[in-house]
């Protein structure tokens, strides 16, 4: 057999065994339990400097063979080094690169929940005070220790404490008198426990009546202290 025929004969052999290894290193790319194979996994006749290598005798071979007499050596380099480079390329990683998954995005903050708001108690004067007194009395006690209750269990809350009389009297002692009683129900408050800065009072004396003044039914509804919600 003539020495081109051999070369080639030989060196195609080679070229098949090597395309071979770097199809079955492809085929590998998934693991039986389904994990992306790398670099790391594979054959070491896998490897892109093995398959250069033996790219380079495969084209070193075909050079030789292919060539004339007076030209041997200059084919061999030649197809040695267009081998390993064919060779190192069939056997290449092309494991295409993980894509990083997207950050999520951050979950806004919930708002805060509004403080909750106070319900408004109302003490007749007639259980909270004596006639034209600002003292109260124990009857409203029990009244009042529920509305420090409530204020201890909302720390948020705030309340408004304003007290009104009927019109009997001046008008500026009315004004006076319902202001010491509505400072008398913060005092109670603060005995309680609960801070005197989520209270505010005010005494606006006879000018809120929700009942008529002509009638003793109706100026025992004015003498009273309303405890409202604070905004």
């Amino acid at each position: 057999m003539k020495k081109s025929t051999t070369g080639l004969l030989l060196g195609s052999a080679l070229m098949i065994g090597l395309s071979g290894c770097a199809t079955d290193f492809q085929r590998g790319g998934e693991t039986s339990g389904g994990m992306s194979n790398t670099s790391g996994d594979r054959a070491w006749y896998q490897h892109p400097l093995v398959c250069g290598i033996a790219g380079g005798l495969v084209g070193g071979s075909i050079g030789y063979a292919t060539s004339g007499e007076s030209d041997e050596e200059e084919g061999t380099a030649t197809g040695a080094v267009a081998g390993s480079a064919v060779g190192a390329l069939l056997c290449a990683d092309r494991t295409p690169e993980p894509v990083a998954e997207p950050e999520p995005m951050p979950e806004p903050e919930p708002a805060p929940a509004p403080a909750p708001e106070f319900e408004p108690v109302v003490l007749d004067s007639e259980v909270t005070f004596a006639f034209d007194s600002a003292e109260i009395r124990e009857s409203a006690y029990p009244i009042l220790d529920q509305v420090a209750a409530t204020l201890r269990e909302n720390p948020r809350m705030r309340v408004s404490i304003e007290g009104h009389t009927d019109s009997i009297g001046s008008n500026q002692y009315n004004q006076d008198l319902s202001q010491r009683r509505a400072d008398s129900v913060r005092d109670f408050l603060v005995s309680r426990g609960i801070d005197s800065n989520r209270m505010t009072t005010r005494g606006y004396g006879e000018e809120q009546p929700i009942a008529t003044n002509e009638t003793d039914a109706g100026r025992a509804q004015n003498r009273r202290v309303e405890i409202n919600n604070w905004d």
